[in-house]
């Protein structure tokens, strides 16, 4: 379990470190901004962001409701007059103090099991703060991917506009047709409208990433490299420790663990809880003569009928129902993460594999077609052929890219590995 933990541990530092370079360098304008890495955007959604402070109402809120369980029953105080009625001003006056006494037990396990639901409310609470950290993660990348795609348009329309300068060069000196500079500009006008399009998509990426942030933060340029690199992951370590660190899991078994606590509480409510009253009398005889003396007692109810059954039946289905939510929930997690294991090394072998299949490729293909051009040995739907075959293959990376990253992601949320990272301070 140990190994499984420690390996799961690597590979999150590893899936976080060991990125390549993709695509082209940021501008020189761009780097002049100030940068936000991925570790820091998450770290401000979980400690400034509004859904992070929800979840921490939810466990103030859930000790709230709990803060008086277990507490002894609060004393009184009696006092009554009677007058003997026969035309006198004789009366008699009682000063009594009763205090319930529980004798059973049930309260301090009535305590312990609201803070063992004390404690569920803190491990769900870890597991919602373990799913934003995947939401805050995959709106980040979601971001580097929109941003690089519009880098891809930017830079494809760059190479579209030095074609057709070059076009327009060789159709003054009459070695070219003017089909060639039509055809040019209907590539330039589908780059331009797919470039729009692009940068629609990075201001919704952006808003949902800003979204995250407290109100009124505006999302820097976020500094990171795409793709990670596969990494091995063993399956049965990690399916193995799975059951410790995923904090719904245990919430579940701090819930079963509770009602068992308050059935066995209210088990005891058969042991009668008596009550103990002291006290004064004062009598007043009338001529400034006045008599004191005690008044004490001790009521005891006979528990026949009414024993708390109700509670206890309740408390048991409660049990039962925990238990078999969190077997439920296992089974799944399970499931899930084992898919989980195969989709992330998959896509993350595809990403290796891509880059050398296809993207080095397809920026060889279109220096090979603009020299062939410029030698006299292509015609223009060569070049916008190898322009736009780059341009794909790019397109497809990021796809990959941005693919493999949330499935690695996934896993790690799957596997428990964010939930001690988001624990609650």
């Amino acid at each position: 379990m140990q190994r499984g933990t420690r390996m799961l541990s690597l590979f999150a530092t590893t899936v976080r470190s060991s990125c390549f370079v993709l695509l082209l360098a940021a501008t020189p304008a761009l780097a002049q901004q100030r940068t936000l890495a991925a570790d820091e955007f998450v770290r401000q959604v979980l400690e400034q962001g509004l859904d992070a402070r929800i979840a921490a109402l939810e466990i103030e809120a859930a000790a709230a409701e709990r803060a008086g369980a277990g507490r002894w029953p609060n004393p009184s105080i009696e006092w009554t007059r009677e007058s003997f009625g026969d035309g006198t001003d004789e009366s008699e006056d009682f000063f009594v103090a009763s205090i319930p006494l529980v004798l059973s037990g049930r309260l301090g396990l009535e305590r312990d099991a609201a803070d063992g639901e004390v404690q569920a409310a803190k491990a769900r609470y870890e597991r919602a703060r373990a799913a934003l950290r995947r939401r805050a993660t995959v709106a980040y990348f979601r971001v580097v991917e929109a941003r690089q795609r519009v880098a891809v348009f930017e830079r494809s329309l760059q190479e579209v506009r030095e074609l057709e300068r070059m076009l327009a060069a060789r159709a003054a000196a009459g070695d070219a047709a003017g089909y060639d500079s039509l055809r040019m500009g209907v590539e330039r006008a589908t780059v331009e409208n797919a470039l729009g399009e692009a940068r629609v998509r990075l201001a919704a990426a952006t808003s949902e990433a800003e979204r995250l942030l407290p109100p009124g933060r505006k999302l820097p340029v976020l500094d990171a490299t795409l793709a990670p690199e596969a990494v091995p992951a063993d399956r049965d370590e990690l399916l193995a420790a799975l059951e410790s660190r995923r904090a719904d899991l245990r919430a579940l078994r701090l819930e079963a663990e509770a009602a068992e606590v308050l059935a066995a509480a209210a088990g005891r409510s058969w042991i009668p809880d008596p009550a103990l009253s002291a006290g004064a009398k004062v009598q007043d005889l009338g001529s400034a003569e006045v008599e004191t003396g005690y008044v004490v007692g001790l009521s005891v109810p006979l528990p026949f009928f009414e024993r708390r059954q109700g509670t206890r039946a309740l408390a048991e289905v409660r049990r039962r129902q925990a238990e078999a939510r969190r077997a439920a929930l296992l089974h799944a997690a399970r499931s899930a993460l084992a898919a989980a294991i195969e989709t992330a090394a998959s896509r993350a072998a595809r990403v290796q594999g891509a880059r050398d299949a296809m993207l080095e490729p397809a920026r060889e293909l279109q220096v090979s077609a603009t020299a062939a051009y410029r030698a006299g040995g292509a015609n223009v739907v060569t070049l916008v052929d190898a322009e736009r075959t780059r341009r794909e293959a790019e397109l497809a990376f990021l796809d990959l890219a941005l693919a493999a990253r949330i499935a690695q992601t996934d896993l790690l949320f799957l596997a428990g590995a964010f939930d001690a990272a988001a624990g609650a301070p």
